[in-house]
Protein backbone atom coordinates (compact mmCIF):
# COMPACT_ATOMS: atom_id res chain seq x y z
CA UNK A 1 0.00 0.00 0.00
CA UNK A 2 1.29 3.44 -0.92
CA UNK A 3 0.00 6.00 1.56
CA UNK A 4 2.58 8.63 0.76
CA UNK A 5 0.23 10.08 -1.84
CA UNK A 6 -3.00 8.82 -0.27
CA UNK A 7 -3.46 6.12 -2.91
CA UNK A 8 -1.69 3.46 -4.93
CA UNK A 9 -0.47 3.57 -8.52
CA UNK A 10 -3.25 4.64 -10.88
CA UNK A 11 -5.29 6.53 -8.32
CA UNK A 12 -7.98 5.52 -5.79
CA UNK A 13 -10.32 3.99 -8.40
CA UNK A 14 -7.61 1.71 -9.81
CA UNK A 15 -6.46 0.68 -6.32
CA UNK A 16 -10.02 -0.05 -5.22
CA UNK A 17 -10.72 -2.21 -8.27
CA UNK A 18 -7.53 -4.21 -7.80
CA UNK A 19 -8.17 -4.82 -4.10
CA UNK A 20 -11.79 -5.85 -4.55
CA UNK A 21 -10.97 -8.09 -7.51
CA UNK A 22 -8.44 -9.91 -5.35
CA UNK A 23 -11.05 -10.27 -2.62
CA UNK A 24 -13.77 -11.75 -4.84
CA UNK A 25 -13.74 -15.52 -5.34
CA UNK A 26 -14.54 -17.29 -8.63
CA UNK A 27 -16.77 -19.83 -6.89
CA UNK A 28 -19.00 -16.96 -5.75
CA UNK A 29 -19.87 -16.53 -9.44
CA UNK A 30 -19.88 -20.29 -10.05
CA UNK A 31 -16.73 -20.06 -12.12
CA UNK A 32 -14.40 -23.05 -12.31
CA UNK A 33 -11.48 -22.69 -9.92
CA UNK A 34 -9.06 -25.05 -11.65
CA UNK A 35 -5.62 -26.20 -10.59
CA UNK A 36 -3.85 -23.77 -12.93
CA UNK A 37 -5.35 -20.60 -11.42
CA UNK A 38 -2.54 -18.24 -10.41
CA UNK A 39 -4.57 -15.73 -8.38
CA UNK A 40 -6.90 -16.37 -5.42
CA UNK A 41 -9.41 -13.80 -6.63
CA UNK A 42 -10.94 -13.13 -10.01
CA UNK A 43 -8.81 -12.67 -13.11
CA UNK A 44 -9.12 -9.42 -15.05
CA UNK A 45 -10.76 -11.16 -17.98
CA UNK A 46 -13.34 -12.71 -15.62
CA UNK A 47 -14.23 -9.33 -14.13
CA UNK A 48 -14.55 -7.90 -17.64
CA UNK A 49 -16.82 -10.77 -18.72
CA UNK A 50 -19.02 -10.46 -15.63
CA UNK A 51 -19.23 -6.67 -15.99
CA UNK A 52 -20.05 -6.85 -19.72
CA UNK A 53 -17.02 -4.89 -20.90
CA UNK A 54 -13.85 -5.71 -22.83
CA UNK A 55 -10.79 -6.99 -21.02
CA UNK A 56 -8.73 -4.16 -22.51
CA UNK A 57 -11.08 -1.54 -21.11
CA UNK A 58 -11.03 -3.12 -17.66
CA UNK A 59 -7.22 -3.25 -17.71
CA UNK A 60 -7.18 0.48 -18.46
CA UNK A 61 -9.43 1.06 -15.43
CA UNK A 62 -7.09 -0.91 -13.16
CA UNK A 63 -4.08 0.94 -14.50
CA UNK A 64 -5.67 4.35 -14.04
CA UNK A 65 -5.63 5.14 -17.76
CA UNK A 66 -9.44 5.34 -17.76
CA UNK A 67 -11.14 6.98 -14.76
CA UNK A 68 -14.64 7.88 -15.93
CA UNK A 69 -16.59 4.70 -16.69
CA UNK A 70 -20.25 5.14 -17.60
CA UNK A 71 -23.00 4.42 -15.04
CA UNK A 72 -23.79 1.17 -16.87
CA UNK A 73 -20.16 0.05 -16.57
CA UNK A 74 -20.10 0.97 -12.88
CA UNK A 75 -23.20 -1.14 -12.25
CA UNK A 76 -21.57 -4.02 -14.08
CA UNK A 77 -18.47 -3.68 -11.92
CA UNK A 78 -20.59 -3.66 -8.76
CA UNK A 79 -22.08 -6.99 -9.86
CA UNK A 80 -18.75 -8.52 -10.89
CA UNK A 81 -16.95 -7.49 -7.69
CA UNK A 82 -19.88 -8.44 -5.43
CA UNK A 83 -20.03 -4.99 -3.84
CA UNK A 84 -22.52 -4.31 -1.07
CA UNK A 85 -24.52 -1.07 -0.87
CA UNK A 86 -21.78 0.91 0.91
CA UNK A 87 -19.00 -0.26 -1.42
CA UNK A 88 -21.14 0.35 -4.51
CA UNK A 89 -21.83 3.93 -3.41
CA UNK A 90 -18.12 4.45 -2.76
CA UNK A 91 -17.28 3.19 -6.26
CA UNK A 92 -19.81 5.60 -7.79
CA UNK A 93 -18.27 8.48 -5.84
CA UNK A 94 -14.82 7.63 -7.16
CA UNK A 95 -16.03 7.57 -10.75
CA UNK A 96 -18.23 10.67 -10.62
CA UNK A 97 -16.47 13.20 -8.41
CA UNK A 98 -12.84 12.21 -8.87
CA UNK A 99 -10.16 12.63 -6.24
CA UNK A 100 -9.85 15.68 -4.03
CA UNK A 101 -6.34 17.06 -3.81
CA UNK A 102 -6.92 19.94 -1.42
CA UNK A 103 -6.20 19.86 2.28
CA UNK A 104 -9.27 21.52 3.74
CA UNK A 105 -10.65 20.00 6.92
CA UNK A 106 -14.43 19.34 6.79
CA UNK A 107 -16.04 22.26 8.57
CA UNK A 108 -19.39 23.16 10.04
CA UNK A 109 -20.64 26.75 10.23
CA UNK A 110 -20.02 28.52 13.54
CA UNK A 111 -23.70 28.92 14.42
CA UNK A 112 -24.45 25.29 13.57
CA UNK A 113 -21.44 24.11 15.55
CA UNK A 114 -22.52 26.11 18.60
CA UNK A 115 -26.02 24.63 18.38
CA UNK A 116 -24.68 21.08 18.06
CA UNK A 117 -22.37 21.60 21.04
CA UNK A 118 -25.37 22.74 23.06
CA UNK A 119 -27.15 19.58 21.99
CA UNK A 120 -24.19 17.47 23.10
CA UNK A 121 -24.21 19.21 26.47
CA UNK A 122 -27.88 18.40 26.96
CA UNK A 123 -27.45 14.68 26.33
CA UNK A 124 -27.37 12.38 29.35
CA UNK A 125 -25.12 9.80 27.70
CA UNK A 126 -21.51 10.12 26.45
CA UNK A 127 -21.51 11.86 23.06
CA UNK A 128 -18.93 13.02 20.53
CA UNK A 129 -19.11 15.14 17.39
CA UNK A 130 -16.82 13.80 14.63
CA UNK A 131 -16.22 14.91 11.07
CA UNK A 132 -15.85 12.56 8.12
CA UNK A 133 -12.12 12.12 8.80
CA UNK A 134 -12.95 11.07 12.38
CA UNK A 135 -11.54 14.26 13.91
CA UNK A 136 -13.20 14.75 17.30
CA UNK A 137 -14.74 18.19 16.89
CA UNK A 138 -16.77 18.25 20.10
CA UNK A 139 -17.63 16.24 23.19
CA UNK A 140 -19.86 16.48 26.22
CA UNK A 141 -18.48 15.91 29.72
CA UNK A 142 -19.48 12.24 29.78
CA UNK A 143 -17.81 11.79 26.41
CA UNK A 144 -14.59 13.13 27.95
CA UNK A 145 -15.04 10.93 31.03
CA UNK A 146 -15.60 7.85 28.87
CA UNK A 147 -12.24 8.30 27.12
CA UNK A 148 -10.28 9.76 30.02
CA UNK A 149 -6.60 8.90 30.04
CA UNK A 150 -6.59 8.10 26.32
CA UNK A 151 -4.30 10.28 24.21
CA UNK A 152 -4.14 11.45 21.46
CA UNK A 153 -7.80 12.36 21.45
CA UNK A 154 -8.06 14.81 18.57
CA UNK A 155 -8.98 12.08 16.07
CA UNK A 156 -10.70 8.78 16.86
CA UNK A 157 -8.57 6.75 14.46
CA UNK A 158 -5.42 8.18 16.08
CA UNK A 159 -6.86 7.30 19.48
CA UNK A 160 -7.55 3.69 18.46
CA UNK A 161 -4.19 3.09 16.77
CA UNK A 162 -1.77 5.40 18.59
CA UNK A 163 -2.95 5.66 22.21
CA UNK A 164 -0.63 3.51 24.38
CA UNK A 165 -3.48 1.87 26.32
CA UNK A 166 -5.94 1.47 23.45
CA UNK A 167 -5.73 -2.32 23.13
CA UNK A 168 -6.54 -2.73 26.82
CA UNK A 169 -9.19 0.01 26.86
CA UNK A 170 -11.15 -1.31 23.85
CA UNK A 171 -12.08 -4.85 24.84
CA UNK A 172 -12.57 -5.98 21.25
CA UNK A 173 -9.70 -3.95 19.79
CA UNK A 174 -8.87 -6.14 16.74
CA UNK A 175 -12.45 -5.97 15.43
CA UNK A 176 -12.77 -2.29 16.32
CA UNK A 177 -9.52 -1.51 14.52
CA UNK A 178 -10.68 -3.14 11.28
CA UNK A 179 -14.05 -1.38 11.47
CA UNK A 180 -12.35 1.95 12.17
CA UNK A 181 -10.23 1.68 9.01
CA UNK A 182 -13.24 0.66 6.91
CA UNK A 183 -15.34 3.51 8.36
CA UNK A 184 -12.60 6.06 7.68
CA UNK A 185 -12.39 4.97 4.04
CA UNK A 186 -16.17 4.99 3.62
CA UNK A 187 -16.56 8.45 5.15
CA UNK A 188 -13.62 9.95 3.27
CA UNK A 189 -15.20 8.89 -0.04
CA UNK A 190 -13.69 10.55 -3.08
CA UNK A 191 -11.46 12.72 -0.85
CA UNK A 192 -9.31 9.70 -0.02
CA UNK A 193 -6.48 11.34 -1.96
CA UNK A 194 -6.63 14.75 -0.28
CA UNK A 195 -3.46 16.17 1.28
CA UNK A 196 -4.92 16.44 4.79
CA UNK A 197 -6.13 12.85 4.81
CA UNK A 198 -2.87 11.62 3.28
CA UNK A 199 -1.00 13.09 6.22
CA UNK A 200 -3.23 11.19 8.65
CA UNK A 201 -2.86 7.94 6.69
CA UNK A 202 0.94 8.23 6.60
CA UNK A 203 1.09 8.67 10.36
CA UNK A 204 -1.20 5.73 11.10
CA UNK A 205 0.52 3.43 8.61
CA UNK A 206 3.96 4.31 9.98
CA UNK A 207 2.97 3.33 13.52
CA UNK A 208 0.56 0.44 12.98
CA UNK A 209 0.99 -2.67 10.86
CA UNK A 210 -2.68 -3.48 11.51
CA UNK A 211 -3.76 -0.17 10.03
CA UNK A 212 -1.45 -0.50 7.03
CA UNK A 213 -2.75 -3.98 6.21
CA UNK A 214 -6.42 -3.12 6.73
CA UNK A 215 -6.21 0.05 4.64
CA UNK A 216 -4.79 -1.91 1.75
CA UNK A 217 -7.79 -4.27 1.80
CA UNK A 218 -10.18 -1.45 0.80
CA UNK A 219 -13.06 -2.63 2.97
CA UNK A 220 -15.83 -0.15 3.79
CA UNK A 221 -18.16 0.08 6.74
CA UNK A 222 -21.03 2.31 7.78
CA UNK A 223 -23.09 1.87 10.90
CA UNK A 224 -26.23 3.24 12.48
CA UNK A 225 -25.80 1.38 15.77
CA UNK A 226 -23.03 -0.85 17.08
CA UNK A 227 -22.16 -2.48 20.42
CA UNK A 228 -18.92 -1.24 21.96
CA UNK A 229 -17.12 -2.79 24.95
CA UNK A 230 -14.71 -0.75 27.07
CA UNK A 231 -12.48 -1.47 30.05
CA UNK A 232 -12.55 1.86 31.84
CA UNK A 233 -9.66 2.63 34.22
CA UNK A 234 -11.96 3.79 37.04
CA UNK A 235 -15.30 2.02 36.63
CA UNK A 236 -14.34 -1.21 34.89
CA UNK A 237 -16.27 -2.98 32.13
CA UNK A 238 -18.73 -0.93 30.07
CA UNK A 239 -21.15 -2.15 27.39
CA UNK A 240 -22.42 0.70 25.24
CA UNK A 241 -24.59 0.88 22.14
CA UNK A 242 -23.03 3.47 19.84
CA UNK A 243 -25.67 5.33 17.84
CA UNK A 244 -24.49 7.28 14.79
CA UNK A 245 -26.67 10.33 14.18
CA UNK A 246 -26.32 11.94 10.75
CA UNK A 247 -26.32 15.74 10.53
CA UNK A 248 -27.57 16.70 7.05
CA UNK A 249 -25.89 19.71 5.48
CA UNK A 250 -22.93 19.55 7.88
CA UNK A 251 -20.18 18.47 5.47
CA UNK A 252 -20.11 14.94 6.85
CA UNK A 253 -20.29 15.58 10.60
CA UNK A 254 -21.96 12.98 12.82
CA UNK A 255 -22.88 12.62 16.46
CA UNK A 256 -21.78 9.43 18.19
CA UNK A 257 -23.99 8.79 21.21
CA UNK A 258 -23.04 5.93 23.55
CA UNK A 259 -26.07 4.51 25.36
CA UNK A 260 -25.63 2.00 28.22
CA UNK A 261 -26.55 -1.53 27.15
CA UNK A 262 -27.11 -2.89 30.67
CA UNK A 263 -27.83 -1.77 34.24
CA UNK A 264 -24.21 -2.17 35.33
CA UNK A 265 -23.07 0.26 32.65
CA UNK A 266 -25.86 2.70 33.56
CA UNK A 267 -24.68 2.71 37.16
CA UNK A 268 -21.07 3.12 36.08
CA UNK A 269 -21.96 6.16 33.96
CA UNK A 270 -23.76 7.70 36.93
CA UNK A 271 -20.59 7.30 38.97
CA UNK A 272 -18.60 8.96 36.18
CA UNK A 273 -21.09 11.81 35.91
CA UNK A 274 -20.72 12.62 39.61
CA UNK A 275 -16.91 12.55 39.56
CA UNK A 276 -14.41 15.34 39.03
CA UNK A 277 -13.35 16.20 35.45
CA UNK A 278 -10.45 14.09 34.13
CA UNK A 279 -7.10 15.70 34.82
CA UNK A 280 -5.30 17.01 31.78
CA UNK A 281 -8.49 17.54 29.75
CA UNK A 282 -9.59 21.11 30.60
CA UNK A 283 -11.97 22.72 28.15
CA UNK A 284 -13.68 26.12 28.09
CA UNK A 285 -17.13 24.62 28.50
CA UNK A 286 -16.20 21.89 31.02
CA UNK A 287 -17.33 23.67 34.16
CA UNK A 288 -20.65 24.73 32.64
CA UNK A 289 -21.35 21.25 31.24
CA UNK A 290 -20.43 19.58 34.54
CA UNK A 291 -23.00 21.76 36.28
CA UNK A 292 -25.62 20.84 33.70
CA UNK A 293 -24.85 17.14 34.12
CA UNK A 294 -25.34 17.45 37.87
CA UNK A 295 -28.69 19.17 37.39
CA UNK A 296 -29.83 16.33 35.15
CA UNK A 297 -28.92 13.48 37.52
CA UNK A 298 -32.55 12.64 38.27
CA UNK A 299 -33.48 12.46 34.58
CA UNK A 300 -30.34 10.42 33.87
CA UNK A 301 -31.44 7.89 36.47
CA UNK A 302 -34.73 7.45 34.62
CA UNK A 303 -33.05 7.18 31.24
CA UNK A 304 -33.72 3.79 29.71
CA UNK A 305 -33.68 4.51 25.99
CA UNK A 306 -30.97 5.94 23.75
CA UNK A 307 -31.54 8.97 21.52
CA UNK A 308 -33.06 7.67 18.28
CA UNK A 309 -30.72 6.99 15.37
CA UNK A 310 -31.71 8.19 11.95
Amino acid sequence: MEVSRGHSVGGPLAAFLRARRNGARPEQHRLAVGAQRQVPGLRRDEVAFLAGISTDYYVRLEQGRERRPSPAVVEGLCHALLLDTVAARYLRELTITGTAVGGETPRMGADRLEAVNQLLGSMTVPALLVNRWLDIVGSNVLGDFLHEGMEPRDNYARLVFLAPGAQAFFTEWPELARCMVAALRAQAGSEVGSARLTQLLKELAAHSDVFRTAWGEHHLYEKAIDRKLFQHPRVGSLALDQHVLELPGSDGHRIWAFHPADDATSNALLRLASSAPPSGRPSPEAADLTTKEGNRRSSCEREDQAPGAA
